[in-house]
């Protein structure tokens, strides 16, 4: 059912603030370089985003696995490009490829899947862990 969308792709800049940088060390803050994990949440939003254009409302993605190799250090306030690719699809599993550069130079490759699934099963979901609390 969802073979059609094989290959659909997307590519978007972003330019991450000060929000978006990697503070685990206090040093290393002083120099805004944002963090991995801005990176992976803006190339799976991509991929979130490709889908939501071809998804009827009452469906929904979520990620399901995610796998980041961050190549190189940028600084906050510098744009990333973004690109994402629908890469294989098996049942309600979407794959992609996404790569992420800044002037022309890799940053980070990432490689994820969104599972299809029903906004109705979220819903149940939800009330019944917050039911068994």
């Amino acid at each position: 059912m969802w073979r059609k969308i094989l290959g659909l792709s997307r590519t978007v800049d972003f330019t991450p603030d000060e929000f978006n940088i990697w503070d685990e060390d206090e040093e290393m803050k002083a120099f805004h370089f944002v963090s991995t994990s801005t990176i992976l949440k803006q190339v799976v939003k991509v991929g979130a985003d490709i889908l939501h254009d071809v998804l009827p409302e009452d469906l929904i993605s979520v990620v399901t696995s995610a796998q980041i190799k961050h190549i190189s250090p940028v600084i906050s306030g510098k744009t990333l490009v973004i690109g994402v690719r629908v890469i294989d699809v098996k049942e309600n599993q979407i794959y992609f490829r996404g790569i992420v550069t800044y002037n022309n130079k890799k940053v980070a490759d990432v490689e994820f899947s969104r599972s299809i699934v029903s906004r109705n099963y979220l819903r149940r979901k939800a009330v019944e862990t917050a039911s068994k609390e």
